[in-house]
């Protein structure tokens, strides 16, 4: 796949912002280009749709805590309920078809990169993408990674998928 033709254009800056993202690219070892080529793309990709999507900003802490008093099925049913929501509704928000394709960039990078939710590591075994999901917030969050993306598959492509979980991540094949 060709990478599209890069565009110049030339922006003004209030100096603040100038100043701050030139820190913040020196931090990350990146140029200042490309670290407003990151923003700029995920704006595009997902932060212009977070007033549409009745986003709530919340520490991961928080979910994990009212987590840690309810039961496996709770957390299981609850996660897959709210996966199964957002995706669709992520999805068409979006104006995305209701596809695989569509679904595999709900998982990664809206949930994974821009929602924060774990970090996303993807090959291809046997003609298929394989998705592992690692996080360090435990089994609950897990099991709740589970019930979301398992719910995700069931209401945007009705499909059932089978998802390895461990402490650390879980594992499915699409």
């Amino acid at each position: 796949m060709k990478t599209p033709k890069p565009v110049t254009h030339s922006v003004r800056l209030d100096r603040k912002v100038y100043e701050e993202l030139s820190k913040e690219a020196s931090r990350k070892s990146a140029s200042f280009n490309n670290l407003v080529n990151q923003i700029l793309k995920k704006h595009v990709e997902f932060d212009q749709f977070i007033p549409d999507l009745n986003f709530v900003l919340i520490q991961k802490g928080t979910i994990i805590g009212t987590m840690a008093g309810q039961n496996d099925d709770l957390v299981l049913s609850r996660a897959e309920d709210a996966g199964g929501a957002f995706a669709r509704d992520t999805i068409l928000t979006m104006g995305l078809h209701l596809n695989k394709e569509s679904l595999i960039y709900f998982v990664d990078p809206v949930v994974c990169r821009y929602m924060n939710f774990a970090d996303c590591q993807r090959y291809k075994r046997d003609g298929k993408e394989v998705f592992y999901l690692r996080h360090e917030l435990g089994a609950r969050w897990s099991l709740f990674l589970k019930g979301y993306v398992s719910g995700a598959f069931r209401n945007v492509l009705n499909k059932e998928i089978e998802v390895d979980e461990t402490k650390d991540g879980i594992k499915f094949t699409v």
